[in-house]
């Protein structure tokens, strides 16, 4: 399977990708709450924490960070031959805990583990991010290649 973007089939994968992780994090998220482990903690913070402020401040700078990414992402992707897949974990995750924070204001978390307690969403963004650090890094040598040729 070619994962290399390649203009609308890669904008459909990655739409497709993206509305799974939202569909996968929200039906998880009520299946802990409702018939799994019971109480699922809120998290009315962001990024482990580290950034707090009220759930209409988190909204909009998720988005708007989001939408930033997305720009730059589609770029990388266009110029790198990297697979809008990637991205789109970060998108479906980031839409997640958004819509969380919408209609409750802070984000359901779940899954218990040493660092942290997470959800699907989380997962995918750190999925997307991991991915995209390593897409590029293996570029980097061709890149090396190319502007040494240049001169």
């Amino acid at each position: 399977m070619n994962m290399r973007p390649n203009g609308s089939s890669g904008a459909f994968s990655g739409l497709l990708v993206t509305v799974s992780v939202l569909l996968v994090d929200q039906v998880t998220k009520l299946m802990a709450a409702h018939g799994g482990i019971g109480f699922v903690p809120r998290n009315p913070d962001y990024a482990f924490g580290i950034v707090g402020g009220s759930a209409t401040l988190l909204i909009v700078g998720a988005v708007g960070v989001l939408g930033a990414f997305l720009v730059v992402a589609q770029t990388l992707a266009t110029r790198f031959g990297i697979s809008m897949m990637l991205p789109a974990l970060v998108a479906g995750g980031t839409l997640g805990n958004t819509l969380d924070r919408l209609r409750l204001g802070s984000v359901r978390d779940f899954m218990v583990t040493p660092w942290a307690i997470i959800n699907v969403a989380d997962v995918a963004v750190a999925a997307g991010v991991i991915g995209l650090a390593i897409a590029l890094a293996a570029q980097a040598p061709r890149l090396r290649l190319q502007s040494a040729t240049v001169r």
